[in-house]
């Protein structure tokens, strides 16, 4: 009975899972052509102009003069999150508001099967589907840094040393050359594993969220609809603690603050000891890095909070009446 179980909502969930992840890889290889267009030395006077916002980004703005940088910030395009979200917020959903609005779950319940199996097929099933596409994403990015170039601006130079002074001058020997260059050479795509693992963390949160308010109510649109204020507030939390030093504690009523996917690829590149830790060695904080979680700790923290809402949904289960079909 649960291989048939587990069979029905496979393919209840194929089309939508083969739309997003197929979205996700095309998505993320053209996200990675787009920067390769651009001269990023060319967008230090813009990026000068938005030094005021610089507050709102989890890094520096020189970050995004940096390809490794540029193509992080595809973690924070509406595109990915929204894939991330219809996926979660779907199959969340359905698990048992879902069911009740078709008047499934009671046929379904009338056979040899316990309400926790049905749960656990439920979580077998959009578990695996979410972490097919992080690994979509990672392997949109992956083959957009394989085969893409980048133009590169070469210059002939030699280094003029001053006497009795320890500098050197470089001096022009020729006209400039452009080149092109394979991204390979300038973006190790291994560096963004971290970040693609926190984005399974943030999806698997709203996915368990979706189950909790589902095993709650009756009504699938309901349960979307409370879920999406859930996230909406969490969102307009998240943005009033980088606002002011007034309304900086929002940050820890929101559970965004563990969502930092251009922040680890940051830390990757320059402390890649750290990436694979919960707590930053000696509890190192800054500007760039303020919270005493390292990477591996933040997406531990989604995880964690995953499992309580999604063991309060399969209490909650357990207990409830089921309401006859309207």
């Amino acid at each position: 009975m649960t291989r048939l179980l587990l069979k029905k909502y496979v393919n209840e969930s194929a089309l939508l899972l083969s739309a997003c992840a197929f979205m996700l890889v095309m998505f993320c290889w053209a996200r990675v052509w787009i920067v390769c267009q651009f001269d990023l030395t060319q967008l230090e006077p813009l990026l000068a102009q938005l030094r005021p916002f610089e507050k709102f980004m989890p890094v520096p703005l020189e970050q995004m003069l940096t390809y490794t940088g540029s193509i992080a910030m595809t973690f924070h395009e509406p595109v990915l999150i929204l894939c991330i979200l219809v996926w979660a917020v779907a199959r969340g959903s359905d698990v048992v508001s879902g069911e009740l609005g078709r008047g499934t779950l009671e046929m379904m319940l009338a056979q040899p099967i316990s309400r926790i199996r049905v749960m656990l097929c439920h979580a077998a099933v959009c578990v695996g589907g979410l972490a097919l596409l992080c690994a979509a994403v990672w392997l949109g990015l992956y083959a957009g840094i394989q085969t893409n170039t980048v133009s590169e601006t070469l210059t002939p130079a030699v280094n003029l040393k001053i006497p009795f002074l320890p500098v050197e001058i470089p001096v022009p020997l020729g006209a400039s050359s452009t080149v092109r260059t394979p991204l390979a050479e300038r973006v190790d795509a291994t560096l963004y594993v971290a970040p693609v693992c926190n984005l399974f963390g943030f999806g698997f949160f709203v996915w368990a969220l979706s189950v909790l308010c589902s095993s709650f109510d009756r009504y699938r649109w309901r349960t979307i609809g409370v879920v999406i204020g859930i996230y909406v507030v969490q969102l307009l939390l998240f943005l009033l603690s980088k606002a002011t030093e007034f309304t900086a504690f929002c940050g820890r009523l929101t559970f965004l603050t563990c969502y930092q996917p251009d922040a680890i690829v940051q830390l990757a590149r320059t402390r890649p000891q750290t990436v694979w830790s919960i707590l930053m060695p000696g509890g190192e904080t800054n500007d760039f890095w303020p919270s005493r979680l390292a990477p591996l700790g933040l997406t531990a923290v989604l995880l964690v909070l995953g499992c309580l809402f999604f063991t309060g949904a399969v209490l909650r289960f357990r207990s409830r009446d089921l309401p006859a079909p309207l």
